[in-house]
């Protein structure tokens, strides 16, 4: 059972990074360009397909699933 609730854990955290990092990315990307250059248009575009495909990406998943799933695991075998 610690297992199973770890691995949940860790899935949880991959899911939570999935929605916060693009949408921080995103708002500091339009935040920054708008500040390099006034008065003209920013388009900020996100290809989910693309990312999939990278391995920057996939790394960034198993650190984040890693870290959730040994937080929990840890925590729960302390008891």
């Amino acid at each position: 059972m610690i297992l199973l609730k770890s691995i949940l854990a860790g899935l949880i955290a991959v899911i939570v990074a999935a929605i916060i990092l693009p949408v921080g990315i995103g708002y500091y990307l339009t935040w920054k360009l708008q500040r390099d250059k006034p008065g003209q248009a920013v388009t900020v575009g996100f290809d989910p397909v693309s990312a999939a495909k990278s391995p920057v990406v996939w790394l960034i998943a198993v650190v984040v699933f890693s870290l959730g799933f040994y937080w929990k695991y840890r925590r729960l075998k302390a008891r």
